[in-house]
C-alpha cells in the first residue's frame, strides 16, 4: 500500500463518517454550499486517486468547521451564562420581595398586637374613672344626708374629697396619654352615641323602645370601637332604638 492509497483511504472513511451527521449548528448554509461544489468540482470520490493538495483541502475544510462549531459552542455558552445570570437575578429580586413582604406583615400584626393592648388598657382606665366618679356621686350623696356631717362638717369640705380629686385626675392623665399614643397609631375611636346604625363599624347587642329618636338611633355605646388606618379594628357595641310595639302592629 502505497502513500496515495491511504490518503484516498482516509479520505473515503472521513467521507462515509461526515455523510451520516446533520450539519453542524452555527454554520452557514452557502458555506456550506460552497465546500460542497469545491469538492464536486475538485472531483473527489472514492474512485478518485487523491494527492496532497486534495488532502490538504479536505483538511482546510475539516479545520473551518470545527473553527465554526467552536464558535457556535462558544455562542451558545454565553447565551446560557447570560440566561442563568438573569434567571439567578430574578430569584435574587423575588426573594428581597418575599423578605419586604413578611417584613412588613411581621411588622404590621406586631403594630396590631399592641394596638389591642393599649385599647384594653384604656378600656379599663375608663372603666376605673368610672367607678371613681360613680363612688363620689355617692359618697357626695350620702354626705349631704347624714345630719351629723351638715351639722359639724366644715363648709364646701366633703371627707376623702382630695383623695378622690387625686384619684381621678391620675385616671384622667392616664387616658389622656393614652388617647395619645392611639393618635399615634392613626387609630380613631369610632362616634356613635346619637348617630345612625351603621353595620359595619357596630355591632348591635340590645334595643329599646324609643320614639323620641328615629329607628335605628345609637343610643348608648357598651364598647368603644376603633378605627385604625381607614379600616375598621374593632366594631364598637351598641345599644339602638326600635319602634314602640304597638306602633308596629
Amino acid at each position: 500500500m502505497n502513500r496515495d492509497d491511504m490518503e484516498r483511504r482516509f479520505e473515503q472513511w472521513l467521507d462515509e463518517a461526515l455523510a451520516a451527521e446533520d450539519p453542524p449548528d452555527g454554520i452557514d448554509a452557502e458555506m456550506l454550499a460552497t465546500m460542497a461544489e469545491a469538492n464536486a468540482d475538485a472531483n473527489i470520490g472514492p474512485d478518485h486517486p487523491g494527492d496532497s493538495y486534495t488532502m490538504w483541502a479536505a483538511m482546510t475544510a475539516l479545520t473551518h468547521e470545527v473553527k465554526l462549531q467552536g464558535r457556535a459552542f462558544k455562542e451558545l455558552h454565553n447565551t446560557l451564562g447570560t440566561q442563568t445570570s438573569r434567571v439567578a437575578e430574578e430569584i435574587r429580586v423575588a426573594y428581597r420581595e418575599r423578605e419586604r413582604d413578611v417584613q412588613r406583615e411581621t411588622e404590621r400584626r406586631s403594630r396590631r398586637e399592641m394596638l389591642s393592648t393599649l385599647i384594653d388598657l384604656r378600656d379599663r382606665l375608663g372603666r376605673g374613672l368610672d367607678s371613681v366618679r360613680a363612688a363620689e356621686a355617692e359618697i357626695s350623696r350620702r354626705s349631704s344626708r347624714s345630719w351629723l356631717a351638715r351639722a359639724f362638717g366644715k363648709p364646701g369640705k366633703r371627707p376623702h374629697a382630695e383623695q378622690m380629686a387625686a384619684l381621678t385626675k391620675g385616671y384622667e392623665l392616664g387616658l389622656e396619654r393614652l388617647d395619645q399614643t392611639l393618635e399615634e397609631f392613626n387609630a380613631h375611636e369610632i362616634r356613635c352615641e346619637g348617630q345612625r346604625f351603621d353595620p359595619r363599624r357596630m355591632n348591635a347587642v340590645d334595643k329599646e323602645e324609643s320614639t323620641a329618636v328615629p329607628e335605628g338611633t345609637v343610643l348608648e355605646v357598651y364598647r368603644t370601637g376603633y378605627e385604625w388606618s381607614g379600616e375598621v379594628f374593632r366594631p364598637a357595641q351598641v345599644k339602638v332604638s326600635c319602634a314602640p310595639a304597638r306602633a308596629m302592629t
